[in-house]
């Protein structure tokens, strides 16, 4: 080599022994109530099917996603079906165990074992994505189950921060909001420099919506109809404002008998009504909206303007607002309505001095931009996709002996 030829530039990470991040397989969960998907980002095979299992001791055979979810109301008791995330918590360890395990399984990511005994495919990183209110214990269980069954890591990261990004929101710079209205429970955050300034979560979701509408076709109607009918009723004319082309809709479902009904009088077993779209959107959609999701995203705006008061001016600025994600911004006329909401004056109890009578507080209302998120089913695992190289930073920084590690100062003393 002569005197001015060039050297060949040394790959640092590679003589630290440091991996590229191509060097790791990347698989992305979001682990949702209603919907569970997967991406396996190295070669992009993709999941996605109802979080539901079925377990026939008759047939002795397991349905998964879609298979199972179809059982619903038309089973009998050799068959149980189990949801293994219920309202923003996993109900079921076991059960989600088993539905990863087949995603394993057909993405051939289970652990192989060599002729040495050693496992091998410890080459993949997890990033799972779940509701906010799991906890420490639930969390750990996850990490642990992808271990078992052949990651090197997993990392869970809450479920609106993911939907928030892979909606094209800025996470790591200045305050965004994102609600993400799932199947079991609606996640509401401000988010900024990576972290959630504060979220509170509220039951009030795909699922609590469609019971809503079950009880009030009971109680109205006096007829008894299927999740899946009530669902139906959701999907197609569930709306928060009048939307054009409404039309009556035609369910129908089993007879409930009447209190008012007399001796001797003829009942029917099922029976067949046509409801409109305006009797649903004034007494279920508005009705629980007001009494959860308004009062919640008002809540976590007031808070967050306590312990950060730069963040509400952030939120004013031109593009960033309130973006709305998950299966719930398919509801018509969701930004509007919560739009015109949060524009009205509302009043909040307080407790008085010395424990006295609560005082009725009056607020002014504000105006916030509110858009709904293109693609929201696909938010929560675009994010995931997004966040990996953030977390492989982190695995980064954990591999380099000279970082300096920030330590709180309650924990020094």
């Amino acid at each position: 080599m002569g005197l001015f030829d060039k050297k060949p530039k040394e790959n640092l990470n590679k003589k630290q022994g440091i991996k590229s991040i191509n060097d790791y397989n990347w698989l992305a969960l979001d682990v949702g109530t209603e919907n569970f998907k997967a991406r396996y980002v190295n070669i992009g095979l993709t999941y996605d099917a109802p979080t539901y299992l079925a377990e026939d001791y008759e047939k002795n055979i397991i349905l998964f996603g879609q298979d199972a979810k179809d059982l619903i109301d038309k089973t009998n008791e050799n068959v149980v079906i189990k949801r293994p995330v219920r309202d923003g918590n996993i109900a079921d360890p076991d059960a989600l165990k088993r539905i990863l395990g087949k995603i394993f399984s057909d993405f051939r990511l289970e652990i192989k074992t060599g002729d040495a005994g050693k496992e091998k495919n410890r080459n993949l990183i997890v990033l799972m994505a779940t509701p906010s209110e799991i906890n420490s214990v639930q969390r750990e269980a996850l990490e642990n189950i992808v271990h078992q069954l052949g990651a090197l890591r997993g990392f869970v990261q809450e479920e609106v921060k993911m939907a928030a990004l892979g909606s094209g929101q800025d996470i790591f710079g200045t305050a965004i909001m994102c609600v993400d209205i799932g199947g079991g429970s609606t996640d509401i955050a401000i988010i900024s420099n990576d972290s959630i300034l504060y979220s509170y979560t509220t039951n009030c979701a795909g699922d609590y919506l469609t019971n809503k509408i079950s009880e009030y076709i009971a109680s109205k109607h006096a007829l008894k109809i299927g999740t899946k009918e009530a669902e139906d009723i959701k999907k197609n004319i569930g709306s928060l404002l009048k939307y054009q082309d409404e039309k009556p809709y035609t369910i129908s479902g089993v007879s409930l008998p009447r209190l008012d009904s007399q001796p001797g009088e003829t009942m029917s077993i099922s029976k067949t009504i046509e409801i409109t779209p305006e009797e649903i959107r004034e007494n279920v959609m508005q009705v629980q909206f007001r009494l959860e999701i308004i009062p919640t995203i008002r809540r976590v705006l007031r808070t967050s303007g306590e312990r950060a008061p730069g963040s509400i001016s952030d939120l004013k600025k031109k593009s960033k607002g309130i973006t709305v994600c998950g299966g719930g911004a398919y509801i018509r006329k969701i930004a509007e309505f919560i739009k015109e909401e949060l524009a009205k004056e509302y009043f909040i109890e307080v407790t008085g001095k010395g424990g006295t009578k609560p005082i009725r507080q009056k607020y002014e209302g504000d105006i916030f931009e509110v858009r709904v998120a293109e693609n929201p089913l696909d938010n929560v695992i675009d994010g995931c996709v997004k966040y990996r190289d953030t977390i492989y930073k982190q695995i980064i920084l954990e591999q380099d002996p000279n970082r300096e590690t920030l330590v709180k100062d309650e924990e020094i003393m």
